[in-house]
Parts: C-alpha cells; sequence; structure tokens
C-alpha cells in the first residue's frame, strides 16, 4: 500500500475480500425513513480495546447513516475485531462471526443479509485519513450492509492526486460507454457467435458506442478535487484511490491516535493481527463540545 501503483489491485483484495462469493443472494435494505434523522448530523462513539473513537456521520448519506445506527443499537458490533489491518490504507470490520474468534476460524466472509443502494459523493465526502465508509460487494452500485473500514492511508504528490483523478474520469467514462453499449446487447450477443466473421461487425459497433460516449463525456464536467481537498490529501493524508467507489458516511473526530494504534499492530500474510483489536461498543452520543 506504500506505493501508489500497489493501491488499485488492493482495492479489489481489500473492499472487500469478506464479499467474494459475489453471487451470493443479497436484498436491498429497506430504510425506515421515520427513524432517519435528516436535519442534523450524528454522532457515535466506538469503545475498543485500544481506546475511544468519536464520528460524527453526515446527514447527506441518511441511508448508510441509519443503517450503521441500527446495527449499532443492536449490539451487531459488539465484541467484534477489526478482521483486516492495512498498514498506511484502512482498518476494516464487521464480520459477525469475529465475536470471540480464534485464530484458526477464517475472518471477511460474513455479513448482514442485504446491501445498501450507495451515495458515493466524492465531490463532498472523500476519502480523507479518519473517512468512515462501508465495503462494498459491487463497487459504485451497492455497500456492503455490515462491513465498514476508516482510512488511515498515506500523504499525496500532486503527480498521484492527478493519476487519482485521471482514473476517476475514465471510470466515469467507461460507466457511459457499457451503458450504451447495451443498446447493441442484441446485435452483440448474434455477432459473438462466429466472432472471427463479424469481427469488423463488432468493431464497427464499438467506435459507433466510442463516438457516442464522446458526446455524452463532453456535456459532463470532468471530476477534479478541490483545493481543499488536495491539501488535505497533501498534508495529512489518505486513499484517493477509493473515492467514488465506495460509499463514505461519516468521519473520525476524536480518537484517531487509537485508530493508528490498532493499524500498527503485527499482521499475518492476510492482513490479520495477530493480536485482536475488540470494538467493545458503539453508542450514539450527542455532538462533543469544541475546544
Amino acid at each position: 500500500m506504500r506505493r501508489f501503483h500497489l493501491l488499485l489491485p488492493i482495492v479489489g483484495i481489500l473492499l472487500l475480500t469478506a464479499c467474494q462469493n459475489t453471487k451470493k443472494e443479497l436484498t436491498a435494505e429497506p430504510v425506515d425513513t421515520d427513524t432517519v434523522i435528516v436535519d442534523a448530523d450524528q454522532y457515535l462513539l466506538m469503545e475498543t480495546s485500544e481506546g475511544n473513537i468519536t464520528f460524527k456521520l453526515y446527514r447527506e448519506t441518511p441511508l448508510h447513516r441509519h443503517n450503521f445506527v441500527k446495527l449499532a443499537r443492536k449490539g451487531y458490533y459488539d465484541n467484534q475485531q477489526f478482521y483486516r489491518l492495512q498498514n498506511n490504507f484502512t482498518i476494516q470490520a464487521g464480520d459477525p462471526k469475529s465475536k470471540g474468534a480464534t485464530r484458526d476460524v477464517p475472518l471477511g466472509d460474513n455479513d448482514v443479509d442485504y446491501t445498501i443502494p450507495e451515495e458515493i459523493q466524492p465531490n463532498k465526502y472523500y476519502h480523507k485519513r479518519g473517512a468512515l465508509a462501508m465495503a462494498s460487494y459491487y463497487r459504485m452500485e451497492k455497500s456492503s450492509g455490515g462491513h465498514f473500514y476508516i482510512v488511515t492511508g498515506f500523504k499525496y504528490s500532486d503527480t498521484k492526486l492527478f493519476n487519482a483523478e485521471d482514473a476517476y474520469n475514465k471510470k466515469l467514462r467507461k460507466e457511459v460507454f457499457d451503458s450504451l453499449t447495451q443498446r447493441y446487447s442484441p446485435q452483440l450477443r448474434e455477432y459473438a457467435k462466429d466472432t472471427k466473421r463479424n469481427m469488423a461487425k463488432i468493431r464497427e459497433i464499438k467506435k459507433k458506442v466510442s463516438e457516442e460516449t464522446d458526446k455524452v463525456m463532453a456535456t459532463r464536467q470532468q471530476f477534479h478535487y478541490t483545493p481543499e481537498q488536495k491539501k488535505q490529501y497533501k498534508t495529512v493524508g489518505g486513499a484517493a484511490d477509493l473515492d467514488g467507489y465506495y460509499t463514505v458516511f461519516g468521519e473520525v473526530i476524536e480518537g484517531m491516535d487509537v485508530v493508528t494504534k490498532i493499524e500498527k499492530r503485527a499482521v499475518d500474510s492476510k492482513l490479520r493481527p495477530l493480536e485482536p483489536a475488540i470494538i467493545k461498543r458503539i453508542r450514539e452520543i450527542s455532538a462533543p463540545i469544541q475546544q
């Protein structure tokens, strides 16, 4: 994780190895909107074996916020372990079978039985150091119902931030390209029966879709980090390569020293800590008094 070019391949491993089986039947979680507070931020205190961590949850990501609070109220996270620690990247938890699990019990493949629609807002909520986000089975589409991570990250150079922006814009173009390609699915399926004979026709469709994609992208504003985001990534750090893939729904406002203490634990080849770091419980609190 210390080198920029290693980040993207590892992203697919981390977020989420707990969700390797993407064929698992999952349903969208119906949200009880009557209990979602939409006009105020919420605050949670996570008590861990290493100390306390205080989170602010954003009002503009109500589905994720409500789900996280709901699980906390139910005690879902009580006594869970942080099962994956990736130095200079993230710490991750959310496996219900991690409660009291010994080292011979594999962790990371267990979750609640639903997903959450994405609420990705990289222009506003991004993967700065201390960001709280949900892992995903289907990045850019749905979040895991239970697995979350806290960003530790590293400090970015201007070049690395430019590369992160460029990758995000290419990803947006691919989404448009894939969407437009769906219009030609019947022809492409037919041509695929004899690709050798129909290769010219397939290439013609791809060329046409590419031209249509260019027209769509010309009407859209390219993604660029704001001056504040650039300053944050360059001076404090984070994981910019995750922006646009996963939903950030909160941030650490107190206790990053505890997060760092957990992050620096010795881990095995699967990034599981040799000695467990435990979430004792998570409870709702009032807004902390700013010093």
